[in-house]
């Protein structure tokens, strides 16, 4: 015989969730502790930086930008060599990073350090592709380049030719072919 449940005349409490509980312990700091946890927040995680600087509008000087482009090249295009010619996993939102860093040398008249960069992306990217099972980031790779062959076809000349021979020769897996 099965028994049953007494009933209560206890109004069940309702937990807070973790979100809430965040809320309410925030809401009880001060605005300068609140700076610093967000501060030491960001330096710790990558995303949450980067998450930061896209709401506030955050302008950055071009030394920072390159370091910014540079540490997103190498996330975007890192992988585990042990599962080459494997559909691997790989940074879509470093991959964002790297266009939009591209995208802010190219406004910002610095054509020459865009171009250097690229050179390096196709050369770790090209490396990627070719290392998996179906070069699934060769999208990515595509558009973190348009600006920047965009902005080398306007200016034109001489030394056009030699990034685009410069870019050949980075290639690594027979991605621009």
């Amino acid at each position: 015989m099965k028994r049953r449940a007494k009933p209560t005349n206890k109004v069940d409490k309702v937990e807070p969730s973790p979100s809430e509980l965040i809320r309410s312990a925030i809401s009880k700091c001060k605005k300068a502790v609140l700076i610093d946890l967000l501060v030491e927040f960001a330096k710790q995680h990558l995303e949450v930086r980067r998450e930061l600087e896209a709401r506030l509008n955050i302008e950055k000087p071009v030394s920072l930008l390159l370091d910014d482009i540079e540490t997103a090249i190498a996330l975007a295009t890192d992988f585990d060599e042990r599962r080459m010619n494997y559909n691997f996993d790989y940074d879509h939102e470093s991959y964002e990073a790297v266009e939009k860093g591209l995208k802010k040398l190219v406004q910002h008249e610095e054509l020459e350090e865009a171009k250097r960069l690229s050179i390096e992306l196709m050369k770790r990217g090209s490396y990627q592709v070719a290392c998996s099972d179906e070069g699934l980031m060769s999208y990515e790779i595509e558009d973190c380049l348009k600006p920047v062959i965009k902005a080398v076809k306007r200016a034109g000349g001489e030394q056009a030719k030699q990034w685009a021979a410069e870019m050949i020769r980075a290639d690594e897996g027979g991605f621009s072919r």
